[in-house]
């Protein structure tokens, strides 16, 4: 027996235990080339691509487009065209248990209803299909797995059908619509068929799975948006661009009973788990905050002259603050930690979570040992994680750990705010903005661009003592950022 390839869905993370499939680049029945890309995995953080482990044909997609899958279950199934369907289907069911109850929403994106019912065994029909199952050996024919299927079970040969599907395949349309027209009776009476539905199928097209979703509740077919995605794939902005050229829908009509209007918009993957670990982080770690106003004039001037040396340069206050951070643990250890629940992981080298705002919600990608790195490299790492997480190409690694965390939402205008600790963390630090505000220094009236900062701390393992003593350190630093560049 020839080799049959499962496609799952990987794990890429200690964290990951589900994933969302978003685009599927080839469809059944189309020959797959050894590390070719297959399908996009959306998870809670990234979109990742799977690549095909084998060359083969794509005999059947399991998973479909929008749904979640857990680590380990299969999405689908790669194998040479000699491997019979008869083979393809007993490796689907000794994956996914008895064939009614597969965990397949889709094969070639039809309903799950249909895939189940394809499988109870039909009844005999009404008047002999003999005429349909004369013809020479049909194994060449293109059709799709459960085309391929309902075939077999009414013994039709496939040469006697005429093919409507894409890429001239036989599709279940096709073979329903014989056995009917010869009489025959269907095991399941199919579902009725728009035609123009049909037609104007957009399952193919390729998009990130926010814009699937928005194309969705907008009615909007994915077929009349233009594709300026990254690889070619349509994005929220090209769905958006389509609803703009609508007409003006009609004003509103307030209900009888007062009930506002709303719309239901679901939470993607990222978002839940968002919800869910700050939500644990909240009723689990008792947050304590402490404190401070930093003047930041000779960080001001000390930014201003590297940029200007450096043509190339655009090192932010940001980058100063995560270099401060790192000089801080570095001197305060017991600071640098996460916590297990019952081990205190203490590090050698400070790994600087940067909160970084995307679409769908937030990710921390890490610049690792920070404390070992000049300004400029700390700035030009910064950038390119931060248009990486914007794009969903960050690596897992890239974002999984930390000791210490800086979110910063000081070019808001922010002046402060409270941070939620993002475990295994045990502290994290909100920055403000600077702001110029009087100051009194030797009993004189002045003026100082100063910044606030809150560090809130894990009290389970951070005393308020060491909190205090790390954001003292972490001031000096700021406030006399040559210290910091030694």
């Amino acid at each position: 027996m020839s080799v049959i390839t499962a496609v799952t869905m990987p794990k890429w993370g200690m964290e990951m235990s589900e994933g969302i499939v978003s685009n599927w680049y080839f469809a059944v029945g189309d020959e797959v080339t050894e590390e070719a890309e297959l399908v996009d995995i959306e998870t809670s953080k990234i979109i990742n691509t799977i690549t095909a482990a084998s060359t083969g044909i794509l005999r059947a997609i399991i998973a479909s487009p929008g749904e979640t899958y857990n680590v380990g279950q299969l999405l689908g199934i790669i194998a040479p065209a000699d491997v019979s369907e008869d083979e393809v289907n007993a490796f689907i069911q000794s994956h996914s248990g008895a064939a009614p109850q597969i965990d397949a929403a889709v094969v070639q994106d039809e309903p799950l209803a249909d895939v189940a019912a394809v499988f109870e065994k039909p009844e005999s029909p009404a008047v002999s299909l003999g005429g349909l199952a004369e013809g020479a050996d049909d194994s060449d024919v293109a059709a799709t797995v459960i085309a391929r299927r309902i075939a077999s079970q009414y013994k039709i040969n496939l040469n006697n059908i005429t093919p409507t599907g894409s890429h001239n395949r036989v599709n279940k349309t096709d073979v329903e619509a014989a056995i009917l027209a010869a009489g025959g009776q269907l095991a399941v009476q199919p579902a009725t068929f728009d035609a123009s539905r049909i037609d104007r199928d957009d399952s193919d097209v390729k998009a990130t799975s926010v814009a699937r979703r928005l194309a969705a509740s907008l009615e909007i077919n994915l077929l009349d948006c233009r594709a300026s995605g990254d690889r070619g794939r349509v994005c929220k902005a090209d769905v958006e661009a389509i609803a703009a050229r609508r007409s003006a829908p009609a004003p509103a009509v307030q209900a009888a009973d007062d009930t506002p209007e709303y719309t239901d918009v679901p939470m993607s993957g990222m978002r839940k788990v968002i919800a869910k670990r700050l939500q644990e982080s909240k009723q689990t770690a008792p947050h304590f905050r402490v404190n401070v106003d930093v003047c930041i004039d000779e960080l001001l001037a000390s930014r201003a002259q590297i940029n200007a040396a450096n043509t190339q340069a655009k090192v932010s206050v940001n980058d100063f603050i995560v270099k401060a951070c790192a000089c801080a643990l570095t001197k305060i250890p017991a600071m640098n930690i996460q916590f297990t629940g019952d081990t205190i992981h203490q590090f050698a080298h400070a790994d600087i979570s940067v909160a970084v705002a995307i679409d769908e919600g937030l990710i921390t990608p890490i610049v690792r040992a920070a404390e070992s790195k000049g300004l400029l490299s700390i700035s030009n790492e910064v950038r390119d994680l931060a248009t990486r997480a914007k794009l969903g190409r960050l690596s897992s690694s890239e974002f999984q750990g930390g000791t210490f965390c800086v979110s910063n939402l000081g070019m808001y205008g922010i002046k402060s705010f409270d941070a939620i600790i993002n475990p295994p963390q045990a502290a994290i630090l909100a920055v403000g903005a600077g702001e110029q505000r009087p100051i009194v220094r030797n009993g004189e009236l002045g003026i100082a661009t100063l910044m606030s900062l809150s560090l809130a701390s894990d009290h389970r393992v951070i005393d308020g003592a060491l909190a205090a003593e790390f954001m003292q350190c972490l001031k000096g630093f700021l406030e006399q950022p040559a210290t910091m560049l030694g």
